[in-house]
């Protein structure tokens, strides 16, 4: 089995580390507080992310899209090739993250991970 050099090795144990480090974050921003865990739990309790956050089908859900450049990594003014890290911003408003603060504790923002949401499908490619 290879082994990936160091430099590469400790790289992506750096940005394995830095991914522990924010899910622990966040996981234990909203277990730390009560009020916060309930309103997660009331509001993923019946949450599907298969279906489209609109109350009827006939409605569409208007998506903002933005790209922020993160790292030019190279540009090759030869064969005229640019290459970049780049962060893909989607938002979107979903009505069933809607609550009372007063109801929880003033709870005003919660840190819900992607893979417990709807996303919408959308694909970047090269051409």
């Amino acid at each position: 089995m290879g082994r990936l050099p160091s430099f590469r090795r400790s790289f992506a144990d750096r940005w394995m580390t830095l991914g522990i480090v924010l899910l622990c974050m966040v996981i234990g921003s909203v277990w730390a507080n009560p009020d916060a865990k309930r309103l997660y739990d009331d509001l993923l309790s019946n949450y599907n992310r298969l279906i489209r956050p609109v109350s009827n089908n006939t409605d569409t859900v208007l998506v903002k899209l933005g790209l922020r450049l993160s790292q030019l990594i190279d540009l090759n003014l030869k064969d005229q090739i640019l290459t970049t890290n780049i962060w893909l911003e989607h938002e979107w408003q979903d009505h069933k993250f809607k609550w009372d603060p007063a109801e929880y504790g003033g709870v005003t923002e919660l840190y819900v991970p992607s893979e417990h949401i709807w996303l919408p499908d959308i694909v970047l490619y090269n051409k």
